[in-house]
């Protein structure tokens, strides 16, 4: 009998030391680091590291795996059955073992929506999973206690989505300012954390009329359409809510510095704030066209600086990457195409290659904006960290030199907005739960199912 499931060997897991480590793992969980080359103990499989970081694998906080059009479901990889399968390949592809991904949306039974979500996802999923509810109406408030009965421990409100906007989006329904109060009081009175996507209705709903009129051109146009003003008025009104019923709250893919300054200006120490990929890297300027439809929008050029340079200066707490799974065919046009973009398996290297290869943020600090703060705050103490006794959620890194394309994600996706883009680091392997699943451009263990992480338990409440 081997002592170790896998052994990594020479791996740099510090900035601050030249040293590297032997990392001995045993179901599912790192039970040994030691000095490189003074590990003799057997292993059933070995990785050398020879030197390269070893990081932990990222956390995705937010993703929409399963959030399907109907439409395309004769596609490969867009039915309810095998869209699982084809997304967490791509996201482990990219470095990412664990996605919170959001139960499919609707206006029934959030129960229903989750239980057949989790029953799909210990079929098909090659990752873990950690379930984001919500609430939409009144209906779903009432469905909390159960919810969390059931384990869910965080649930979003939609603030910008009426008529035949919300229709399109597969029936998502935005609360009024009166249920958001009555939804904070009851997500905080069961321990749990609320999620906002903060832009304001009103506006949104004014301005989109203005753009519409004149046929949304371009990305300014689309821009323009669901403006700054919103997402700051939004957040400005989330996070006092959320204060006066001392709810954690997290504004989602924060776009622009608005919902920065407003947490800011409010000091609510349980409020965090996540941003995407996109909002950092991509901009009105980018000739994507259709292809760039996201809500919150893209920006400005130097709004997207803005979001960098937030950043860097720590007011950015955690990254998701608010992948959607649309075919390039849903996305022809700013009218009618869906919005949202596809982005899990190059969200890490994205990071990666843009602040710490590309802005001098170090390694460390970039491990803290892709698991270790969202570990923390969504209550997964074994992920986000390389040490004895942490879960072997592991990423390899390769640096150098690659060209994104579109037809190397192991994604249904077909097309990528970061199409050309340069990657300067990426994974050489992924290792998830112990089990090697990608390694030197191959997924290695397509057999391998990775953890629905809401085991029915007492909900964790933000560090």
């Amino acid at each position: 009998m081997t002592d170790y499931d896998l052994l990594i060997t020479s791996a740099r897991i510090s900035t601050l030391e030249a040293r590297t480590y032997d990392i001995g793992i045993r179901d599912g969980h790192i039970v040994s680091m030691v000095d490189a080359g003074s590990e003799l103990s057997d292993a059933d499989q070995v990785i050398d590291a020879a030197g390269r970081w070893v990081i932990p694998g990222a956390i995705d906080t937010h993703s929409h795996i399963g959030q399907l059009a109907p439409e395309y479901a004769d596609l490969p990889g867009f039915g309810s059955e095998d869209n699982y399968a084809y997304e967490t390949r791509g996201a482990i592809a990219g470095g990412v073992t664990t996605a919170l991904n959001y139960v499919k949306f609707g206006q029934d039974s959030l129960l229903e929506a989750y239980h057949e979500g989790v029953s799909i996802a210990r079929r098909h999923s090659r990752m873990n999973i950690l379930y984001h509810g919500y609430v939409m109406n009144e209906a779903q408030l009432a469905e909390i206690p159960a919810a969390v009965d059931a384990g869910i421990r965080t649930f979003k409100m939609f603030m910008p989505y009426r008529g035949a906007e919300a229709t399109a989006l597969g029936g998502i329904g935005s609360l009024s300012h009166a249920q958001m109060r009555l939804a904070f009081d009851a997500i905080a009175a069961h321990g749990c954390q609320a999620l906002v996507h903060a832009e304001d209705g009103d506006i949104v709903e004014y301005c989109m009329h203005q753009e519409f009129s004149r046929g949304v051109p371009d990305l300014d146009s689309w821009e323009r359409s669901r403006p700054v003003e919103a997402e700051g008025d939004a957040s400005w009104t989330a996070l006092y809510l959320a204060e006066r019923s001392d709810c954690p709250v997290t504004i989602v893919h924060v776009s622009s510095p608005e919902a920065i300054r407003a947490r800011r200006a409010a000091g609510y120490p349980r409020a965090a704030l996540e941003s995407c990929p996109h909002y950092a890297l991509l901009s009105t300027e980018a000739p994507i066209g259709a292809h760039g439809k996201v809500a919150p929008p893209l920006r400005a050029p130097e709004l997207a600086a803005a979001i960098s340079d937030a950043v860097m200066a720590g007011e950015i707490d955690f990254f998701g990457s608010d992948h959607n799974v649309w075919p390039a065919a849903a996305k022809t046009d700013l009218v009618d195409g869906r919005a949202g973009l596809p982005g899990i398996g190059l969200m890490l290297p994205l990071l990666l290659t843009h602040f710490v290869f590309e802005r001098g943020m170090s390694m460390e600090r970039a491990i803290e904006l892709t698991s270790t703060n969202a570990a923390r705050r969504f209550g997964l103490p074994g992920k986000g960290w390389v040490g004895v006794g942490a879960d072997a959620d592991l990423v390899v890194l390769q640096t150098g030199s690659r060209i994104v394309r579109a037809a190397d994600l192991l994604s249904a996706v077909d097309y990528s907005p970061y199409e050309g883009f340069e990657l300067q680091a990426w994974p050489y392997a992924t290792v998830c739960g112990g089990t090697v699943v990608y390694r030197n451009d191959a997924i290695v263990a397509d057999d391998y199912r990775g953890t629905i992480l809401n085991e029915p338990r007492e909900a964790a409440v933000a560090q």
